[in-house]
Order: structure tokens, then sequence, then C-alpha cells
């Protein structure tokens, strides 16, 4: 990552360079998308994907007719599911281990840095085609969550060795949690992406593209206990569960819809 950043602030500072400097180009655009999170831990099952949208501004600085520096700002909402266990409390308090299906709902604001590369016209259309980072921060973190309580902890130990029995307890379901928390805030990609450009008139086209944004960085906070042939795995010696740190990659393919001007 940190390579393609200098290579494209080379490219950047270079631009004073070329003989011929050409405008900027502006797009609005909305993107439809489908996400994941893919597990970064054989203790996380991941689940299925989640259709959302974003939308955005695109900031094009031609140094030529066919390379530009691009920038922008934009707002990407993503997901995904995952299912774990993880230590937590129940009903009344009481210290239990739970298998966590997690329906993840996030919103990160997101500056790209990317190369763009456009032909020459042809009839009407242009195209172009652009790889880079993206610098993201979450601006809000929600879940769908279902509980599953699968122990209960004792309050008496053997020899100090820690209990954990059965539990009873029904399953609890919940929408729209703040899972803040559990969510790191910053999120770094790589922008792989292409598309066409159709000329209306003048200055003003069409944009239609397909964009890969895909983290470098774990997005995920916190721990979960280790899984054991589908079970929760405690310590042999005194009977603590075994932890994890919870690692996942939230992916995102996109469709770029926009009117350049």
């Amino acid at each position: 990552m940190k390579k393609i950043i200098s290579l494209l602030m080379v490219v950047a500072f270079a631009t004073p360079l070329f003989a011929q400097t050409k405008p900027w180009k502006i797009a609005l655009h909305i993107d439809p998308n489908v996400s994941w999170i893919k597990p970064d831990s054989k203790h996380i099952t991941g689940g299925d994907n989640k259709i959302n949208y974003g939308f955005g501004v695109s900031i094009d600085k031609m140094f030529t007719d066919n390379y530009a520096i691009g920038t922008g700002f934009n707002v990407i909402n993503l997901g995904g599911n995952l299912k774990y266990f993880k230590e937590g409390t129940g009903p009344g308090g009481i210290r239990t281990i739970l298998e966590l299906e997690r329906a993840y709902s996030l919103k990160y604001a997101e500056v790209p840095i990317t190369l763009k590369l456009r032909t020459n016209e042809i009839g009407y259309l242009t195209y172009w085609a652009q790889v880079g980072v993206g610098l993201g921060i979450n601006i809000k973190a929600n879940a769908d969550n279902v509980s599953d309580y699968k122990k209960i902890a004792s309050d008496t130990t053997d020899a100090g060795k820690e209990i954990w029995g059965g539990s009873s307890l029904p399953t609890e379901e919940s929408d729209g949690d703040d899972i803040g928390d559990d969510i790191g805030i910053f999120r770094t990609s790589l922008i792989i992406g292409g598309g066409i450009e159709y000329n209306l008139s003048g200055d003003a086209s069409v944009v239609a593209g397909i964009l890969f944004n895909n983290a470098f960085s774990n997005i995920l906070k916190g721990s979960g206990i280790e899984n054991l042939n589908d079970e929760p795995s405690f310590d042999s010696i005194n009977g603590k569960p075994k932890s994890f740190d919870l690692k996942g990659i939230s992916n995102v393919v996109s469709l770029q819809i926009g009117f350049l001007f």
C-alpha cells in the first residue's frame, strides 16, 4: 500500500512538468454495491453478502488528455454477516458464552487517491481505468444480532478451575444495535476499476463503471472465543474460555453511475 501511495504522489508532483495542462473534471455519482466481510480467523464463519449503496463526488486533475490524478469524497455503505462465539452477559447479569450471528451495517467516509487512464474519444465514448487507494473513516456502525446462549458460568469452582454448564436461556434477537466499540475507526483499501463515458454535449458526459474496493486492514475490534468442533473451547488448566482477536476484511464491488461536467 505504501508503494502505491508513493507512486501516486510522485505522479502528482510531476504534473507541472507536462507541457499541456488540462482542466479539472468533476463527476457526481451514485454507487449500488454488493459487499461482504471475509473472516481472517478460523474461529469465525462468514455469511451472506449485503446489497447496499454509496454516493460521492469524483475530481480528476488532467495533466494530459489521457492521464489524471483522481480524488474526491465518497460515502460507502457496506456490510456482511459473521458468526462466532463470544463471552457476554445474559439476563440478570449471568456470565455466559453465546454464539453470535451478526449482520453488519457500516458506513464510511472515504477519500480516494487514484491514477486514472483515459482513451481518446471514440465516437461518443471514452474508456477509462483507474487504480489507487482509499483512505476511509467509520462514521456509523450498526448490526442486527442473534444471540444463542451456549454456556453459563457456575458460581462455584473446582479447585480454582472455572465451571461452565449448559444453557437453557432462550435465543435473543435485536435490530439496529450500535456496535461502534466493535469496529475500528480506519479502513484503508485498494481501488481498481474501469468503465465508460458517453458524451452528451461539450464537457458533459454520463459515466458508468465497475469498481472493486477491497480493504487492506482489519475492520473489527474486540475478541471472541475459540471454536472447537462447533463448541466453545476452554483452557484445560483453569477452565477459562480461550479467546482470540476478531479479524475481518471488508470487500465491495460497486456499479458507479454518474454525471461528469
